[in-house]
């Protein structure tokens, strides 16, 4: 079996990921009949809107919901792409622990109770997990990290805790009748991305906190999509589809970026030219050992004001921080090779937004 004709669901569909799926299915493979779950339908006029797409509207922490759309739509593929991120909490009063546990954790263990209660109906399960799961301390460096790298034991991050605890639900749940697998992805931009862009977007041009010579991975979009898709080919058609086969990335986690790790500070300079149409003045950077003082009593200060601080110590670290990642096990298993290179996606993204703002669509106020 492939994808031509399957019955596919995605959840969250109509966020960033979800979208870029549903478009590549769509492009790909147009005789699927493709499913969407997600909190709301999107208005046709807008950008999260995919064409001959049937869309339910469910909160995956609700089983009993969650249980009666997979019985209703019978997908025989399911890509998880729903979930709480920091940015989305932060902005929804959700950024609790509990919060990201109820919604990614166990939305994820009500899907997998979905696709169980089918039986042998669901043929793969491809869960979109975060390259964060592998970190346990925000200032962490992860120097070209591969799936050898364990789990932490202990997690200062609420988000990276959820994910790790998620993929790790759906990987060891991965059977013959029912194989999983998760993509490990990072810091991903490009169309309907109401997070990573229009957050270096709103940093000042000419003050820097740090060298940022950091060394960063970034993934746009549909280059993650096409990952997703090939994963589920490889799990609908190499047998046996086992963990302990070599071949088959049943039971497993890959890495998937855009294989171009760069300079923090390279990457958010091609953002500002590319959107700014401009390239950024000279700018001021303090040095981190001054940065980091400075940033902890700001916090503080906020926190003792009853205010959300402007930027966490734990901003500064991930941002401070070397992270990227090995994609070899992508590439060897399922054959993922990035097919846009970053600067090309960048002004794909910078296009799309354009649109958007000419339609008088407020990217910000768009849905997940």
């Amino acid at each position: 079996m492939t994808l031509h004709g399957a019955i596919i669901l995605i959840t969250g569909g109509c966020g960033q990921v979800g979208v870029a799926i549903a478009r590549h299915i769509r492009s790909q493979y147009p005789t699927c009949k493709l499913h969407v779950l997600d909190l709301a339908t999107p208005a046709s006029s807008t950008s999260h809107f995919v064409d001959c797409v049937v869309y339910h509207e469910c909160n995956i922490t609700d089983e009993s919901a969650v249980k009666n759309i997979f019985i209703s739509v019978q997908p025989e593929v399911v890509f998880h792409t729903a979930g709480l991120i920091p940015q989305i909490a932060e902005r929804l009063g959700m950024n609790q622990e509990s919060n990201y546990i109820q919604v990614n954790v166990e939305g994820t263990r009500n899907l997998l109770k979905g696709a169980k209660a089918l039986g042998s109906h669901v043929k793969a399960f491809i869960y979109t997990s975060s390259a964060d799961v592998v970190k346990g301390n925000s200032w962490d460096n992860l120097v070209n990290v591969n799936e050898q790298r364990a789990l932490p034991a202990a997690f200062d991050n609420a988000y990276a805790k959820s994910k790790a605890i998620a993929e790790s639900l759906v990987t060891d749940i991965s059977t013959p009748q029912l194989p999983t697998t998760a993509i490990r992805a990072h810091a991903v931009f490009g169309d309907n991305d109401n997070n990573l862009i229009p957050l270096m977007l709103s940093a000042p041009r000419n003050l820097h906190l740090g060298p940022g010579t950091n060394v960063y991975d970034f993934t746009y979009g549909p280059n993650l999509a096409e990952a997703h898709t090939l994963a589920a080919i490889n799990l609908l058609t190499v047998s046996p589809a086992e963990r302990s086969n070599p071949l088959s990335a049943a039971g497993k986690a890959f890495f998937v970026t855009n294989a171009e790790p760069m300079p923090f500070r390279e990457f958010l300079t091609q953002v500002w030219t590319v959107f700014d149409g401009k390239g950024p003045p000279k700018g001021t950077s303090i040095p981190r050992s001054l940065a980091l003082p400075l940033v902890w009593m700001a916090e503080n200060i906020s926190k003792a004001l009853g205010k959300k601080p402007t930027l966490t110590t734990k901003d500064l670290g991930d941002s401070l921080a070397e992270r990227w990642f090995d994609n070899s096990r992508a590439r060897e298993v399922f054959g993922y090779v990035p097919k846009v290179k970053i600067a090309d996606g960048l002004k794909k993204t910078a296009e799309q937004k354009q649109l958007k703002e000419g339609d008088g669509i407020n990217i910000k106020d768009a849905p997940q």
